[in-house]
């Protein structure tokens, strides 16, 4: 009998282990999608996949705790309506980050009326999301295929007060363990064993310093990793490449791991489909990443 009582005593000690054991046990489940370009002319089918991926989403069993959309979300403010409505349809709760196809230089305010702060901060659970505003971080109205990282352009003086509060914003955070970026253009290129970088060096991909410029208010890449290092971040989720791909990349002391969605709308490059990223979040913020294909999507 006291053998038997033994054996119920470790089992519930162990039961007690695995229960609380970060690895084993997700600390928050976190669905992203990205690219959804409701209305752009080379994606006809965008709405039907997006409609098609919140099916999906739904039936995940357990559901997301919530769901965020790393940007290009319309291309017109109809289409940004159209998106809501569809979005509206969701179980779980939906963040929104803007891309380059959702602001630019010219547009913050209108972008702010239809969703909010293009910047700004949620928690779920005990992991603290810091959503950032890529466009603020470059003059993406002006890159072509033929630019170069030399060719980078400060942005216009008022979206640069922009860009200056922001990271001003970021700057009175707190650090937090289990911090997590989220951005729709990532801070850096994915470097390539062999040498070069994907998608490319052109800098429409990725966050540049302003090379032609030694004011320190136009070293976007520079300022934004000193950012990220005073609150701890080393995890971002992002978009924009329409192409799935989990790597790390670093800056002198810097390292930064990066989880990049594919799009909804269309894939870009290689091996890459339609679809949408699951990240199971450890109470550590350890991070790991499932893509799920969209169902019957072109």
């Amino acid at each position: 009998m006291e053998f038997y009582r033994l054996c119920q005593r470790a089992v519930r000690l162990l039961l007690a282990l695995l229960l609380s054991s970060p690895v084993v046990f997700a600390q928050a489940t976190i669905v992203q999608i990205s690219d959804t370009h409701i209305g752009l002319s080379t994606a006809p089918n965008a709405l039907q996949h997006l409609q098609t991926i919140v099916g999906q989403i739904n039936a995940m069993s357990p559901q997301p705790n919530a769901v965020i959309l790393t940007g290009d979300i319309g291309e017109t403010t109809s289409d940004w309506t159209t998106v809501k409505n569809t979005l509206t349809g969701l179980n779980a709760v939906i963040y929104y980050c803007p891309g380059n196809h959702d602001i630019h230089t010219n547009n913050i305010a209108t972008y702010r009326q239809y969703f909010g702060n293009d910047h700004y901060s949620f928690k779920i659970n005990n992991i603290t999301f810091m959503v950032i505003d890529s466009q603020l971080l470059g003059n993406y109205d002006t890159f072509t295929s033929g630019k170069t990282p030399a060719d980078v352009q400060p942005l216009p003086s008022s979206v640069q007060t922009e860009s200056d509060s922001m990271l001003a914003w970021l700057g009175r955070q707190t650090a937090v363990p289990n911090e997590i970026g989220v951005q729709h253009i990532p801070v850096f290129p994915q470097s390539l064993t062999g040498g070069g970088t994907y998608p490319s060096t052109n800098p429409y991909w990725a966050i540049y310093d302003v090379q032609n410029d030694t004011n320190i208010h136009h070293e976007y890449r520079t300022e934004e990793i000193n950012a990220l290092t005073a609150l701890n971040i080393h995890t971002m989720l992002a978009g924009h490449w329409h192409n799935q791909r989990n790597f790390t990349a670093t800056a002198g002391s810097f390292t930064l791991d990066l989880r990049m969605a594919p799009a909804v709308a269309y894939a870009i490059g290689t091996g890459a489909v339609v679809g949408y990223t699951v990240h199971t979040i450890s109470s550590t913020g350890v991070v790991t990443t499932q893509m799920v294909t969209c169902n019957g999507c072109l």
